[in-house]
């Protein structure tokens, strides 16, 4: 799997065709997304963004840890 989202998972997200590349750009451009064009003239979002954007990220270390040991556990 690619960093970078395809131009149709781009377009389903944008709701265009894949080759509408300037009402992608546009999209990504009014709704704050970070992007960078290609040499085909592509947008390439990352997917890492898209994922956490979403709220769909994976084993998200920060969370992960966050309770501490149970010490009522060693209380005899």
């Amino acid at each position: 799997m690619s960093d970078y989202l395809s131009a149709f998972e781009l377009a389903d997200l944008v709701g265009c065709k894949p080759n509408q590349r300037t009402m992608m750009a546009k999209w990504l451009e009014e709704n704050q997304w970070p992007f960078v064009i290609d040499r085909n003239g592509v947008p390439k979002v990352a997917r890492a963004y898209h994922d956490k954007k979403l709220g769909i990220s994976e084993g998200d270390s920060s969370t992960k840890y966050d309770a501490g040991p149970n010490l009522d556990a060693f209380k005899a």
